[in-house]
């Protein structure tokens, strides 16, 4: 599969997990320098879009993920790199509350994380 904007907007509706999202309602803007997804999570279900086929154009994103390009967004995403050494390394950056880049990966199932003492 060619990683494209598209293919990766079908591959996180395909790996939500709605039991890692109780209780969460917002807006996400994954970003690339050239473009970018709205992902918005409202009670147990996501919608991922194209940021120009968004439908909440004028609507601000509670927090906005910059990946350096659209590789490293699918290697962070879906957990073939470490996220945390890719956020040291300037491969991405969260302009909002970065804690969500957590929350994120655990209700898309990525591994990029390491496991914490709980798991």
């Amino acid at each position: 599969m060619k990683r494209t904007l598209d293919a990766l907007a079908r591959e996180l509706t395909q790996r939500f997990r709605p039991d890692q999202a109780h209780g969460v309602d917002m807006r996400m803007r994954l970003a690339t320098p050239r473009e970018s997804l709205i992902v918005s999570i409202r009670d147990g279900r996501a919608t991922v879009a194209s940021a120009q086929d968004d439908c909440m154009v004028g609507t601000a994103a509670d927090v906005t993920f910059l990946f350096e390009d659209l590789d490293t967004a699918w290697q962070i995403l879906l957990g073939e790199i470490n996220a945390i050494e890719a956020f040291m390394h300037g491969r991405f950056r969260a302009d909002g509350y970065l804690m969500m880049a957590f929350r994120l990966m655990e209700m898309f199932g990525s591994r990029s994380l390491p496991p914490t003492p709980n798991d």
